[in-house]
């Protein structure tokens, strides 16, 4: 059976994002990047999303791959992005996604990674559908914001951690 892994950024406070979405505790660190993002595509086949985020990824990523000043890894990971195979979902084509991920889940395959948008991350945890969390912890904690988990309490096993010189840690947890 394949997992649900849930590859997210997340303030040192547990926010997705700030209150409006943004995203500006974010650094950069292209070594983690491309290292993490490595050990990702080794193991999933599938990406999972929301339709927001497929959008905006979709967007930014082909602009990236098409851009002459990107860096070859980074050609590379958007290029990967944009050809795996996606299951985008919304607020009104997925009304009961227990059923619609259990389906996936039973499919042949490798493993596949959600990364989100904040509703679509939160309700996969809610529902408790995440097998393994992925997190980029970053140093900074911003009070009010977007958190991952919003009702359901979430006892997990640590698989893994890792400091970057970034100032950013790396966390794998499983149920």
């Amino acid at each position: 059976m394949r997992d649900v892994i849930l590859f997210v950024n997340l303030t040192l406070d547990g926010k997705l994002s700030g209150p409006n979405g943004q995203l500006d505790f974010m650094r950069p660190d292209p070594a983690m990047n491309e290292e993490l993002t490595g050990e990702l595509r080794a193991r999933v086949d599938t990406i999972l999303e929301g339709r927001v985020i497929h959008h905006a990824f979709e967007a930014n990523f082909r602009a990236e791959a098409a851009d002459p000043a990107s860096p070859p890894a980074l050609v590379d990971f958007a290029n990967w992005m944009l050809d795996t195979p996606k299951v985008v979902f919304s607020r009104s084509t997925t009304p009961d996604l227990t059923a619609a991920v259990a389906e996936l889940k039973a499919k042949p395959g490798r493993d596949m990674v959600l990364f989100g948008g904040v509703a679509t991350a939160q309700a996969f945890v809610e529902l408790d559908l995440v097998d393994e969390y992925w997190f980029k912890v970053y140093p900074t904690a911003i009070g009010d914001g977007q958190p991952l988990f919003t009702r359901r309490r979430a006892d997990l096993t640590l698989l893994q951690s890792r400091s970057h010189p970034s100032g950013i840690t790396t966390l794998r947890y499983t149920r």
